[in-house]
Order: C-alpha cells, then sequence, then structure tokens
C-alpha cells in the first residue's frame, strides 16, 4: 500500500494480479479487478444499487422499479403500477397512460377494472384511461365522456341512453419501499439511494461523497490574485538545469537527466524541448512562463505510472476555496501515441492522509505546435496543511511524454491572501 499506481494496478493499490480488487468508482479493466465483479467503461460499478446502469436487484428497468428503486418514468419496463412515477403499468408493461377500446366488454389491466354497458341491447365502444388518481375515465363514440370514480361503483354521464351497468373497480394500492440507509451517512448533501450507497452531487465522488471534485475557479474569482504557491522552475542559460526538485519544495518518482537523453521513465529540467527522438517531439518548444531561459519539467512518462509532483503546502485558512492549477503541454508531434494524463489530488497529512479532492486531466492533446494549457481542481481546504500531487494517469510508454510549468496554489476568494500562519 504505497499509495502510489504502480505493479499492474488499474488504480491506486487496487486491481491487477497482486492487490485487492477496487472499489466503487475506482479505475478498472476487466470484471475482476472490482469488488462488485463488474467493470464498465473501465470505471467499478459499485455492487448492487439503483444507480450502477445496470438492471439488478429486482429492478424492472435499468436502475427503477422494484422494491429497491425509484420509480421508473415513462416508456420504461414494469410489472404493475408500483413501479411507475405515472401510477400506470399498461398491458404490455410499460410505464404510462393506457388507453384501449372494444365493444360491450372491455378490460383494462391497468388498475384490475372491468366494465359492461349497453345501449339499448346494442353496444357501444369505449375508450378507458386510468388517472393517476385512480378514476377510470371513458369516452363512448358520442362524444359523451364519464368518470367511474375509484372508491366506488357509480358512473357519472351525461346520456340518457346508458341504463345498464356493471362495473367493478379495484385500483391496487402501492406499498412504501423500506427506508434505507447509509453507513456512513452521505456527506455533501449526497442521497442514500440504497442501503450504503450514495448518490453524489456533481461535485463530489467518493462511497459517501467525501471526495470534492470541482474544476477550476472562474478567472474573476483568482484575477490579481498572487499564488501562496508558484513554481516555474527558473531559467539560466544551460540548457539542462542543474536544480533538483527538493530546491523547488517537492519529490517526484522519476529519475532526473542532466544531459541528452530523456528517457522512459525521467525527467529533465531543460529550456528548450530536445530532440531526443528523431524529431518525434516539438523541438525547441520554450516554456510557459515566457522568461528568457525559462525551465520546464519535461517528462518523458513509461508504462509504471508514478507521481509526477509531491509537494506540501502549510498555513492555508481552513474554510477557504484554493485552485490547484498547472500549465501541460503534450510534447509529441505524432499521431496514434499514447496522450499524457493526469490526476490531481489533494490530501490531509493531519486528517490521516485523507483525499479532499481528486480530478482528471483527461487525455492532453497533441497540437502542430506546442500549445499550454490549464489544468487542476479547486478545493475548500478542512485544515491547514494539505498535500498537492499530479500523478500519471496514462497506460504504458508509447507516447506520454509531456511538459509541466507553472504550478500554482491561488485562493479563490475575495477575503484576504489565502494565508493564515499558526
Amino acid at each position: 500500500m504505497d499509495e502510489i499506481k504502480n505493479q499492474d494496478e488499474t488504480d491506486i493499490d487496487c486491481g491487477g494480479i497482486s492487490c485487492p480488487k477496487c472499489e466503487g468508482m475506482k479505475s478498472c479493466k476487466v470484471n475482476c479487478d472490482c469488488i462488485s465483479g463488474i467493470c464498465k467503461d473501465n470505471m467499478c460499478v459499485p455492487s448492487a444499487s439503483c444507480q450502477d446502469k445496470v438492471q439488478n436487484q429486482d429492478e424492472t428497468d435499468t436502475d427503477c422499479g422494484g422494491s429497491k428503486c425509484q420509480k421508473c418514468e415513462d416508456s420504461k419496463i414494469c410489472k404493475d403500477n408500483c413501479d411507475c412515477a405515472s401510477g400506470i403499468c399498461t398491458s404490455n408493461k410499460i410505464c404510462g397512460a393506457t388507453t384501449s377500446t372494444t365493444a360491450a366488454t372491455t378490460s383494462t389491466t391497468a388498475a384490475t377494472t372491468t366494465t359492461t354497458a349497453y345501449n339499448g341491447g346494442n353496444a357501444y365502444t369505449w375508450g378507458f384511461q386510468i388517472q393517476k388518481n385512480g378514476n377510470l375515465v371513458f369516452n363512448d363514440t358520442g362524444g359523451q365522456v364519464g368518470v367511474i370514480g375509484a372508491n366506488n361503483n357509480d358512473v357519472s354521464k351525461t346520456n340518457q341512453y346508458v341504463y345498464n351497468k356493471t362495473v367493478a373497480v379495484n385500483v391496487k394500492k402501492c406499498t412504501s419501499k423500506p427506508k434505507v440507509t447509509c453507513v456512513p451517512e452521505c456527506k455533501n448533501n449526497g442521497t442514500c439511494v440504497s442501503q450504503n450507497n450514495c448518490s453524489c452531487p456533481s461535485d463530489y465522488t467518493g462511497p459517501t461523497c467525501e471526495i470534492q471534485s470541482v474544476g477550476l475557479c472562474r478567472d474573476n474569482e483568482i484575477l490579481d490574485k498572487k499564488p501562496i504557491l508558484l513554481v516555474t522552475f527558473g531559467n539560466g542559460l544551460s540548457k539542462y538545469s542543474q536544480l533538483t526538485p527538493d530546491r523547488f519544495n517537492f519529490s517526484t518518482t522519476y529519475k532526473q537527466q542532466f544531459q541528452p537523453t530523456t528517457y522512459d521513465g525521467s525527467f529533465s529540467f531543460i529550456n528548450r524541448v530536445p530532440n531526443d527522438f528523431n524529431n518525434d517531439w516539438h523541438t525547441d518548444a520554450t516554456d510557459h512562463t515566457g522568461d528568457p531561459g525559462g525551465y520546464m519539467f519535461l517528462i518523458n512518462a513509461d508504462e509504471k505510472p508514478g507521481q509526477f509532483y509531491n509537494g506540501t503546502v502549510n498555513n492555508l485558512c481552513i474554510g477557504l476555496r484554493y485552485e490547484f492549477s498547472v500549465y501541460l503541454a503534450n510534447i509529441m508531434k505524432l499521431t496514434g501515441r499514447i496522450k499524457p494524463s493526469v490526476r490531481f489530488e489533494v490530501r490531509s497529512p493531519s486528517l490521516g492522509n485523507r483525499l479532499l479532492a481528486q480530478l482528471s486531466s483527461g487525455d492532453v492533446p497533441e497540437d502542430t505546435t506546442l500549445a499550454w494549457r490549464k489544468y487542476g481542481l479547486s478545493f475548500i481546504a478542512p485544515s491547514s496543511t494539505v498535500v498537492l500531487l499530479m500523478i500519471s494517469d496514462a497506460p504504458g510508454g508509447g507516447g506520454n511524454d509531456l511538459a509541466i510549468d507553472d504550478i500554482a496554489l491561488t485562493v479563490c476568494s475575495n477575503k484576504g491572501n489565502g494565508f493564515c500562519p499558526s
């Protein structure tokens, strides 16, 4: 349990052959990587629930109907009225209003209702529809309309020719579903949708919605704000910097190169992209900061994903929102290679290294010329000290080469500078 995605793990310390199976919402490759036994779209589906996008338990359609999940919307499959939000399960076992027309004797399965009507011995054609309140509404060929009440056998109809009727109404009442509980309780306005299974708002993730998952702050929230932390890697005349990561108060699992070549699994602090691999990279492209001879953090990631950046920041103001950001560039020119992807994490060492926030950059695209793009996340600080992490989130080493510059932590607020010394 080294808190690094390595070996053959599909996510940090889980999946693959060597490690335990992954919990819901963790990355996977095959079903056996997951505790639930379901890997869908490379993500472990939580154990049977009402949000796993799989028809299981006693659901009548995917994630709805039955005794445990929410009622189904129209056009979803049902077994009886209790499965449907409309209160109507048609004879075709589809949620929604039902209308049928027959002669003389008509049965509607929607509410176990049978009615027979005569007009001087001649059969009328009647149309029926069950309403949400349990009433059976009907129309005859003469355009007359009436209602059969769900709680009695009375027919109200302005038609003098209807003089004989037999009505039996038995509307099924839906029993309340058992209350589900989640232990621990769902946090951050999460909803307990089935036993020990939380449905999280869009800004949170995790088994109990405890992990923040919010993108960068709006530009006007950080405008003219001086970052609490800013790492530009310095500048110099020499192509390769001799400074090491500890000079910038961070660590990395990659090996530093101080001269050509930056092979798989290594990095360089460099002021121009080198031509290490037959012009595969954007040779001579420069850093994002724009200062003369400015260095960037160039990484040739390999098939064993590791930590690009691991740095600690102190004296944050508890309760304020901060933005952890960086500029990334894909240094590959060729198409068809693995694109870099970076997972951003924020952890609290004072809270047992608890994961506070997590978000992935997704694939960093290739460009005809080197292009810098801003990525990162924002989070609310529950403690004054946090650990900022950038972790390789792309498999393999055929490609997966990137440059990093201008790592920053900035307060997203007009309430002071975000620095709270103890």
